[in-house]
């Protein structure tokens, strides 16, 4: 049977270990979309829902290397989004202007061993889940589906390395009537120890 292959981001895999909510500065670059991937930002804010609270970063996608001094570390996936007055919204739009301080609000699934399902955006060779993968981003503005609010991104097929700054490391095929050497594949998927925030070995 052929793989549905449509992205849907990073959907938690298993038990919820941990959830905690970050704010969104105001008219941020990017879109953040329910089930994307985001991380964190070096930098918090005096927020009026949350006190002084942690950012994620909005500033550009997901980049290639996020290991300790390189760029920004993982945080996890985003499980649901508030507006500026914590009310539900499907996703936070780029150049959201919110309260002039925050854009909104996102609950972030960010406890280092969280498990996530995501499909994958090419063809995986055997053995090659022993390596680390890119998140793959549709857009230079992270554009997912504005419907529903749901990501698009998805696991990178593209050039999977044994280098520990690459963020996602993959444990296998999450549903076997998926074609593992076709797109669209699902597979189950963590973040690298070395790219979380909260991983082993992560000096602050």
């Amino acid at each position: 049977m052929a793989n549905a292959n449509i992205n849907f981001g990073f959907a938690i895999w298993n038990e919820l270990l941990r959830a905690r909510l970050y704010a969104v500065q105001t008219n941020p670059t990017i879109n953040i979309m329910t089930q994307d991937m985001v991380q964190e930002d070096v930098f918090g804010i005096a927020s009026p829902k949350l006190g002084y609270a942690s950012i994620v970063q909005d500033g550009q996608v997901i980049t290639a290397a996020n290991g300790p001094g390189l760029d920004f570390l993982m945080l996890g996936s985003v499980l649901e989004c508030f507006d500026e007055k914590m009310d539900p919204v499907a996703y936070i739009a780029a150049a959201r202007t919110g309260d002039g301080i925050v854009a909104g609000y996102v609950l972030v699934s960010d406890h280092p061993y969280q498990q996530y399902v995501a499909n994958v955006d090419g063809v995986l060779v055997l053995n090659s889940s022993e390596l680390n993968y890119d998140v793959g981003v549709t857009a230079s503005t992270n554009l997912g589906w504005t419907d529903t609010g749901l990501s698009k991104q998805r696991i990178s097929a593209t050039s999977p390395d044994v280098y520990v700054y690459k963020p996602l490391r993959l444990y296998g095929q999450a549903y076997p009537d998926d074609v593992y050497s076709a797109a669209g594949c699902r597979m189950i998927c963590q973040i690298n120890p070395l790219c979380h925030k909260y991983g082993a070995g992560v000096t602050i």
